[in-house]
């Protein structure tokens, strides 16, 4: 701003020098033509010449002033064109500079600005957010407790077992046992979407840190809005759309873990149920079996007790 101010003085004091060098020149001649009027008439009067011949020398004279006065304008003009030129010369001259020095100050700001969001978004707050770590920490806790839930439930069906088993409380175990499957499933889910939230809000302060940085850019009173946004919408927004992209893939990799591990729970779950079932009907089908043995032997038994007590009366 000085430097516009100090050129459009100069050219102000250009315009006023030749302002003043073409008043000179006009009262210069204004001056010469009451000269020549006085010496008309003093020529007049001494009668030396004759009245045409004092015209002719007096024309004479002012076509030389005149071409006098003429060649001063030209060179008048020509000073004024000169001097504007070296001063629009320095002027571009001096913009060109400033203009560099400018683009070389708006690239290490841009720099600066450019490292300072790489770091924040390198920083641990952003690459493994606090509250997605406490998240994490709860899960593995709760799902240690679940889990551990569950294994005691699956010891306790040893006591469901032959000889000492129940249909019914075996089948009370089995739908407690998929009820406990749900819950740690159901926990699971909870967990995602809470990390999802918590991600949610860790997306949220970069793009808040990126309008910052445009705003900065802005502050500074020497980026436009279009070169403040080439700057943040490709650069910035790919930045955070990256780690965006890897959360995203961990997240669906951890979510599918979840859901195969559900369907492997249930599977297990169901084959385990299928095999005690099929424990107490092979226990049943024995412990039938032996039952009609036990008759069969009775049966026998009592009837070579009936063939012995015959034998002794038979003796008797």
């Amino acid at each position: 701003m000085q430097l516009a101010e100090k050129f459009q003085f100069q050219k102000q004091g250009i315009k006023e020098l030749d302002e003043a060098l073409y008043e000179a020149e006009f009262s210069r001649a204004d001056k010469l033509k009451s000269v020549l009027k006085k010496y008309v008439e003093i020529i007049e009067k001494t009668s030396y010449l004759m009245q045409p011949d004092v015209y002719r020398l007096i024309n004479t004279e002012a076509m030389v002033i005149n071409q006098a006065l003429l060649g001063n304008r030209r060179a008048i003009a020509q000073l004024f064109i000169n001097l504007m030129e070296a001063t629009l010369q320095q002027e571009l001259e001096s913009h060109r500079r400033w203009q560099g020095l400018v683009d070389a100050w708006k690239a290490l700001k841009k720099q600066a600005l450019v490292q300072t969001f790489s770091e924040f978004m390198a920083s641990e707050r952003i690459q493994a957010p606090p509250a997605v770590k406490k998240e994490m920490e709860s899960m593995l806790k709760n799902q240690k407790a679940l889990q551990q839930k569950r294994l005691e439930h699956l010891c306790a069906v040893c006591d469901l077992l032959p000889p000492n088993y129940s249909k019914a409380q075996l089948t009370e175990w089995h739908s407690s046992l998929n009820s406990l499957n749900k819950h740690l499933d159901t926990y699971h889910m909870d967990f995602m979407m809470r990390i999802r939230l918590q991600y949610e809000k860790t997306w949220q302060e970069c793009l808040a840190h990126v309008q910052k940085c445009k705003k900065q850019l802005l502050d500074w009173k020497a980026f436009t809005e279009e070169e403040a946004e080439s700057l943040v919408s490709p650069y910035f927004f790919q930045m955070v759309g990256v780690l965006q992209s890897k959360v995203e893939d961990e997240l669906e990799l951890l979510d599918k873990s979840f859901e195969s591990l559900a369907k492997q729970t249930e599977w297990q779950s169901s084959d385990l149920f299928s095999y005690f079932q099929e424990a107490v009907q092979l226990w049943e089908a024995h412990q039938s079996m032996l039952s009609a043995q036990d008759l069969e032997l009775e049966k026998r038994m009592e009837q070579q007790r009936q063939k012995h007590n015959a034998c002794v009366r038979e003796c008797a």
